[in-house]
């Protein structure tokens, strides 16, 4: 996502650079964890993991 970049002139223009997620793709992205089931992947770490 270019809405992150403190200048977004130097991207090409030719293709899309979309500051923000489109409804269509949080669409597709719901479609997709629906089709798994809403199951979380497990995801082991070597340690902690502080946030």
């Amino acid at each position: 996502m270019t809405g992150d970049l403190p200048d977004a002139s130097a991207l090409p223009a030719d293709i899309p650079n979309l500051k923000t997620h489109t409804v269509s793709f949080y669409m597709k992205l719901l479609g997709a964890w629906i089709a798994m089931g809403f199951r979380n992947p497990k995801i082991t770490t070597a340690g902690t993991i502080d946030a």
